[in-house]
């Protein structure tokens, strides 16, 4: 298997931790400090620190930085099954291409009993109480993948769904708890809507720009974090 990048990271700032470069309940340089020293993007840094933080070597802490944690109690066997698992950017950069093609198929050719199982699944998402985490989520992914499925091509939502799978893993679990709120489920529910609006008006443009920036506000969303 081929290593991800964000592994190769993962090794290197463990290693510098090992090695006492990177001491106990010190801060770790900055993501684009990081970024510049080990020639990689911010989110390969990203995902790099959330997989540290999974296995217990860092804390990351809200407005703050990345700090190592005072015992080295890392779980190797989580560092490893984390370590096969492909990063929340990689997936995100995937549902963009995916999701947003499927948008414009559906707008151009989908039919209206189609479209009417995508408006009838983003009510229900709209519908559920926003603090209600677990079945917003549930309500979310139904949405998505009633645009899949109205696209009539079998591979989207079977792509989508194996996509929607790795959002179960410990990387995606350390970003949503910083980042799980009020706010940012309200504006699923209205970037849904501009999709289901641009889905329903037949436009195919409209469509996979709609998409593409609920993605894109995901993808900024992960590097708030």
């Amino acid at each position: 298997m081929v290593q991800r990048t964000y592994e190769r990271v993962v090794s290197l700032i463990k290693k510098k931790i090992e090695d006492g470069d990177y001491k106990p309940l010190s801060r770790l340089p900055a993501e684009r400090e990081l970024a510049s020293h080990f020639d990689v993007s911010r989110t390969t840094v990203r995902e790099a620190l959330l997989a540290l933080e999974a296995a217990r070597l860092i804390e990351i802490r809200d407005r703050s930085g990345a700090y190592v944690m005072p015992n080295q109690n890392d779980d190797i066997s989580l560092l490893q099954a984390i370590k096969s698992t492909p990063g929340p950017y990689e997936v995100l950069q995937m549902r963009r291409l995916i999701e947003g093609e499927a948008c414009f198929l559906v707008a151009s050719n989908a039919s209206e009993q189609s479209l009417s199982r995508i408006v009838h699944a983003n009510q229900a998402n709209a519908a559920v109480p926003p603090d209600d985490t677990p079945e917003f989520h549930e309500a979310t992914r139904a949405f998505h993948m009633s645009i899949a499925h109205a696209s009539e091509n079998s591979l989207f939502p079977e792509l989508l769904d194996f996509l929607w799978e790795q959002k179960s893993g410990k990387l995606w679990e350390g970003w949503y708890r910083g980042t799980r709120s009020l706010k940012n489920r309200l504006k699923v529910v209205d970037n849904n809507q501009e999709i289901t609006d641009a889905l329903t008006a037949r436009r195919p443009q409209a469509a996979r720009t709609a998409m593409q920036y609920h993605i894109d506000w995901m993808i900024a969303r992960f590097l708030s974090y």
